[in-house]
Order: structure tokens, then C-alpha cells, then sequence
């Protein structure tokens, strides 16, 4: 708080490990050395009223030198002292941020704040408009992490030069900071839990940490430029600051030539018995049982932002999927396996995108052929230029001939009745669905979650499951495994890096009942993605009757009586089960 340089600081922490004290020293320090106007942000009023009575309250109640300045108002959330004045207000509303001027801002939990506060924007930029006006600004943010890709605090922590406590290891004394990847134990005898140096390979046991803490220091780490020179920090001040190799002064400033100070703690620091190393090796083995613990786990005691479903089906980036292409032409010749040829069709305000697939046995894919018909999709021209798509011939490896068996159309948007009388005509051949994304069905295993009739058209559709869908997607785009699941994509023009990258553009947000798959920054396009959605849901509800067809017998011969493989061509039995990912330690 005294240094010079410092203006924000950003506290990443895991819970109880005294941000409240933080706060309640440094306005205490703060009224009787250098008092102005201070602000304490919580995140709702309940909590802003509980931290100001049980908190900083028995601050101005008990501490006699804070007591000796207080001058004019005293409520539960007001504070008037001579120099200044100090409001604890909340987050959830804006006028919380309204005609004041604060040169010292604390805010307290802010991964649990709002986006948007009364349709005003980030109460956490309000909040700091609010100090602009003061030029030895203090920002301080602090808060135990959320849901990865959503925490705000994590968000904050990365912007800043990004510090943690390095402590000495007890037998050979080379500083390191303490972490979970080194945490050893045994699930018979949580007592012998300790970490591994990584100089020495000594035990760091539980009676070392005291002492270790107490000579530890704190090392910003992030790289940075100063004088020209692209640096990794070597060398630090006291406070933790990365020095210049050139100048010696500190490197990692902002634009205003201050600093902002991130640190990073957790419950292995902690010396008290709640949070020693057997116990968080227990509590470590227990949430690796059960992933829905090791949100609670990851959070509250390692202090970073975590999410089990994001983990589990994150997509592999688009170019793995681009270099693992394969030299097959499936427009000339379908692979041996091929037990039919489903479609799926995504419509769009001025075309339609559609994509070919062939279905193998044990739920193995290769994709055939994505485009596009360009036109209104509800003039009858452009409908019967997709029927012309969709009727396509292919040829097998014997040289008979194979339709499309069936198709799948997203009759979603602003067309949707004009789509479902296209289907209509087709119904058995073309399927009508629409995505439906709802927190009270997303969970449930069941990939259609309604079947209906249109009233007037008289079309069959079915509402779909998406966010398992979309699970199951990215389980199968990033198995690389060929055979069971696996989907292959072969090197052409049409299966491109760009198609690779719609083909990828969402992203699993979030945990718990509020995970959704989104689009990612900047991606606009991902009808791949949703194609493939689509065919998986088509395959799954074909799969009575694909597992019955055989490359002897594949579904959809353009002439059943044409001359059929050899007997001797192997077939392995049909497996109704899917290839999920395995839960991953940290």
C-alpha cells in the first residue's frame, strides 16, 4: 500500500486466507496516516451491511487511534473522519457509484459480481471511474476464483505482473513456490502428505511450512519489455516488483509508468490445522473421486479458476484437426465401412449448408462433403436445388451406387413454418429439428427431448438436447483413436482451415447448472460445428436400424439387386455405446 510505483493491486486467492484483515488493517493504517475518501465495494447489500457491522465496524468501534479521528456521520455503512470518509456500498446497484470521488477502492469477491449492473456496464470499471480524479490512486480487487472462462478475478489477476510467494525448501534451501503438482501422498496415510522439492527432492513436510513462510518473498512473473530488451524476471525490490537487467528500476509497468501488482495465494501457505498438508491431501483425493468436488476443491483451497465440464470437452484446436486430414476421396468412392450415408442441413437467412457423411460401424464417421445452396430459403428454387444436392449418388468400392438414407434439417429462425412445410412432403426422409437449449433439460441423457406435429402444417419435429449433443461432439472430435467414435476428414479444397475453424468455434463456458457452450471471441461462423451436431443426434435415432446394415448390405442402395461384397470381407459386431473422456487429475 505505500509503495510509489503500485497503483492496483489483484488478489487470487483460495478462502480464509485473510483478505478481510487485509482490508481492515489498511483502512485503519489508512484514517490515521492518510486519510481520504475510502470505499469498500461488496457484492449485495446483505453482504455490504455484514461486512460493515461484524468487519471493518469493530475497526471504528475498538481500534483508539481510528477512534480519535472520527469526525460527523457514523451509520452502519458511513464513515466521517477528519480528512475524509469511508462508504461501504454494493456492487448490484449503480448509484453505489454516483457523485463520489475515492482515492482508496477495496472490492471484496468480484468473480460473484454481476456483468451488468442496471444496464450501466461493469460495476468494476464504475467503480474505478471513481478514482480517476486522484493521481496516488490504491485499486485493490480481491476474491476466491469462479468458473473458468467466465472468473473475474482471473481475468484481472492475468493483467497484472502476476506474483507469487516463493519459499525456501528446508534442506537445500532453493526458493520455489509451493504447488499442487508436487503434492505427494499416500490415499492409506493422508499423515505422510508433503511436497517434493524440485531442486533437491527433499520432503517438504507440514512442521517446515512456518518457517519457510515467514523467509519466503514474493516474485512478480510475468515477462516484460523495458529499454528494448524483451525480459523474464530475474531479479525483484521488497515488495516483489520485477527489476530491469538495465535500468534496475521496475519493468512490468502499465501506461502510466505504475505498476499493477497481482498476487496469487493458497491454503497450502496457511499454517493452522484446518489446512495442513493431510488435510488437503484428503480433501484432493476425495474431489478426484468426484468431479462435481473438485470445483469446491480448485476454487476454495488452490485458489484458481476451474471448470470439470470445460476440462473434460474442451475442443483440440483447429489446426490438430486440419493436419490429421486423410488421403481418401470420398466423392469418387466411399470407405469400405460404409453402412449408409446420413445428411444434415443447417438453414440460413440466404442459403442453406449442408454436409455428407459416411456412418461405420461402431459409430465411426468420415465426412464426405460440406456446401452450400445459396438463395432464399423459402423460394421453391433454392429448396429444389437442395433436394438435387441431397439426392446425390455415391459410389462404393464394388461400384454400386448409395443415396443419402436420411437427413436431418435445422428448421429453427425466422422461417421456421416455411421450413417445416419443405419437410413436410419428405417427412421420413428429411427430419425436422430444432435445438433447444434449457437449464431445466440440458442435463438429461436423452438427446430428443420432445417429438410434435405442427398443427397446421402437419410436419413431424423434434426439439434436441444440444448442450449433450454438443458434449458428445467434442468427445468425438477430439478422440484420436481411428475405429470406435473416431471421425475422419480427408485432405481437399472444401475441408479447409477455415472450415476447421467454424468447425471449432465454441467453447464450453462456465460450471455447475450455469456451463453453456458459446461461440469464441471473434468467431462468428459455425455451421461445421452444428452440422455435426446435428448428424450425431440423426445417427443415434437411426441406430435401431443402422445396426442391422452391413457393407453388404448397406442402407440406401440406389439398386439392391447390383452384385454385393464377398463374404469374406470382415465385419465386427455393432457396439450401441459411446467412447467417453476420462476425468483428468489436475
Amino acid at each position: 500500500m505505500e509503495s510509489p510505483y503500485i497503483e492496483k493491486i489483484v488478489l487470487s486467492k483460495s478462502a480464509r486466507v485473510g483478505y478481510a484483515i487485509f482490508i481492515n488493517t489498511s483502512v485503519a493504517w489508512l484514517v490515521s496516516n492518510d486519510p481520504s475518501n475510502i470505499m469498500i465495494v461488496q457484492n449485495t447489500q446483505g453482504d455490504a451491511e455484514k461486512f460493515a457491522t461484524k468487519e471493518i465496524g469493530k475497526v471504528f468501534n475498538h481500534c483508539l487511534p481510528v477512534i480519535s479521528k472520527l469526525y460527523g456521520k457514523n451509520t452502519t455503512t458511513e464513515k466521517s473522519f477528519f480528512g475524509g470518509d469511508l462508504s461501504v456500498v454494493w456492487a448490484t446497484s449503480a448509484s453505489s457509484f454516483r457523485m463520489v470521488t475515492i482515492k482508496y477502492l477495496f472490492m471484496d469477491e468480484i468473480s460473484g459480481w454481476t456483468d451488468n449492473v442496471d444496464k450501466e456496464g461493469d460495476p468494476i470499471d464504475l467503480a474505478i471511474t471513481r478514482t480517476e480524479s486522484e493521481g496516488q490512486r490504491k485499486i485493490v480487487l480481491g476474491s476466491t476464483p469462479k468458473e473458468a472462462g467466465t472468473c473475474k478475478i482471473t481475468r484481472e489477476f492475468l493483467q497484472t505482473d502476476q506474483r507469487y510467494l516463493y519459499v525456501p525448501c528446508p534442506h537445500c534451501g532453493f526458493k520455489q513456490r509451493l504447488k499442487l503438482e508436487n503434492l505427494r501422498y499416500s490415499p492409506k496415510n493422508y499423515k505422510n502428505a508433503h511436497f517434493v522439492c524440485i531442486h533437491c527432492s527433499g520432503k517438504i513436510e507440514e512442521h517446515h511450512k512456518f518457517n519457510m513462510v515467514e523467509a519466503g518473498e514474493w516474485r512478480a512473473t510475468r515477462e516484460f519489455e523495458c529499454c528494448g530488451v524483451h525480459q523474464v524476471p530475474e531479479q525483484w525490490d521488497e515488495t516483489g516488483s520485477a527489476l530491469c537487467c538495465k535500468c534496475g528500476e521496475p519493468g512490468d509497468t502499465n501506461e502510466r509508468g505504475k505498476i499493477d501488482a497481482g498476487f496469487h495465494v493458497w491454503s497450502a501457505y496457511n499454517d493452522n490445522p484446518n489446512t495442513s498438508l493431510p488435510s488437503i491431501a484428503a480433501e484432493y483425493d476425495k474431489a478426484k473421486k468426484d468431479p462435481r468436488k473438485m470445483q469446491t476443491f480448485m476454487n476454495t483451497k488452490v485458489g484458481v479458476e476451474y471448470s470439470d465440464a470445460a476440462r473434460i470437452h474442451r475442443l483440440n484446436n483447429f489446426e490438430t484437426l486440419y493436419q490429421r486430414r486423410e488421403y481418401y476421396s470420398p466423392m469418387e468412392s466411399l470407405p469400405e465401412q460404409t453402412r449408409c450415408v446420413l445428411a444434415t442441413i443447417d438453414t440460413q437467412k440466404n442459403r442453406f449448408d449442408y454436409h455428407f457423411w459416411a456412418i461405420g460401424d461402431r459409430g465411426e464417421m468420415w465426412a464426405i462433403h460440406y456446401g452450400k445452396v445459396h438463395g432464399d430459403p423459402e423460394d421453391t428454387s433454392t429448396q429444389q436445388s437442395l433436394i438435387h444436392e441431397l439426392e446425390t449418388e455415391f459410389t462404393l468400392p464394388d461400384g454400386r451406387n448409395i443415396g443419402v438414407f436420411a437427413a436431418a434439417m435445422d428448421c429453427n429462425g425466422h422461417a421456421w413454418k416455411a421450413m417445416l412445410e419443405f419437410c413436410a412432403p419428405y417427412q421420413g426422409w428429411i427430419f425436422a429439428i430444432r435445438g433447444e437449449v434449457n437449464a431445466k433439460t440440458k442435463f438429461k441423457p436423452e438427446f430428443t427431448l420432445s417429438f410434435k406435429v405442427h398443427p397446421e402444417v402437419k410436419c413431424e419435429y423434434r426439439s434436441l438436447n444440444v448442450h449433450q449433443l454438443k458434449n458428445r461432439a467434442a468427445e468425438r472430435l477430439n478422440n484420436e483413436a481411428p475405429g470406435k467414435n473416431y471421425i475422419h476428414f480427408p485432405v481437399s479444397d472444401v475441408f479447409d482451415l477455415n472450415y476447421f475453424q467454424m468447425l471449432t468455434a465454441e467453447e464450453l463456458k462456465g460450471s455447475g447448472s450455469n456451463v453453456k457452450w458459446d461461440k469464441k471471441p471473434d468467431q462468428k461462423r459455425n455451421e461445421p460445428w452444428d452440422l455435426l451436431v446435428y448428424v450425431l443426434w440423426l445417427w443415434d435415432f437411426l441406430r435401431p436400424e443402422i445396426k442391422h446394415a452391413s457393407p453388404q448390405d448397406p442402407l440406401g442402395l440406389i439398386d439392391p439387386n447390383a452384385h454385393k461384397l464377398t463374404d469374406d470381407v470382415i465385419e465386427n459386431d455393432y457396439g450401441d455405446y459411446y467412447e467417453t473422456s476420462d476425468y483428468g487429475d489436475y
